[in-house]
């Protein structure tokens, strides 16, 4: 009988991300840096480190590596809006379906996690110091206020309610206070209650 030799193993090569899915990593990653350490503490070398990859690496997910936040902010602009973009698609011909979409897609776990919120707060701070902030959000909010305007807009008996851009306003306000209520209490205030209460307000706007 023979001694067996050693038994010779495969070496598993580590499956390489595609580059989507790299930056939406980083995307992830700059979000909870955000929502945990403030602007200060979310560098490019601490978010690397949180990623696990080199530094120089960001240079090729990032147009400025030296403006991430920036950066981040237009990046969650843009996906916030594809995502209610693409969630109340299928609704276009029943407004108060599409609303109530628009609400639950607002309130979804993606969407209202506590590191995209406390990011948010943080985009929100630097807005009101900095013009490039200042100016991505205007964008976002034109965007954003078109969407439930088109929506609203086609609403039954929206002539008996308050006007159209009073509507808007009210109903974005509404929305991002629940959101940071939510935020601050789950239990409080949790999202089928906040959906709940964005419902109430579409009615008190437009009765009947």
């Amino acid at each position: 009988m023979t001694e067996a030799g050693p038994i010779e193993t495969k070496r598993v090569r580590a499956k390489r991300q595609l580059p989507t899915e790299r930056r939406q990593d980083l995307l992830a990653v700059t979000v909870s840096c955000l929502a945990r350490l403030g602007p200060r503490g979310t560098t490019g070398r601490e978010i690397c480190r949180q990623a696990g990859v080199s530094h120089g690496l960001l240079r090729h997910y990032f147009r400025n590596p030296d403006n991430l936040l920036l950066e981040t902010y237009e990046q969650v602009c843009d996906r916030l809006i594809d995502h209610l973009e693409a969630e109340i698609a299928p609704f276009a011909d029943d407004p108060k379906r599409a609303l109530h979409q628009f609400f639950v897609a607002v309130f979804c776990d993606e969407w209202a996690g506590p590191d995209i919120i406390g990011a948010w707060m943080v985009f929100w701070q630097l807005v009101r110091s900095r013009e490039d902030f200042a100016a991505v959000n205007a964008s976002f909010d034109v965007r954003h206020r078109a969407l439930l305007a088109g929506i609203v807009g086609r609403m039954p008996n929206r002539e008996a309610g308050v006007p159209l851009a009073d509507a808007i306003a009210i109903l974005s306000a509404v929305l991002d206070g629940l959101w940071i209520e939510f935020y601050l209490s789950e239990k409080r205030t949790p999202i089928a209650r906040c959906i709940a209460l964005c419902e109430q307000t579409v009615s008190r706007l437009f009765p009947g």
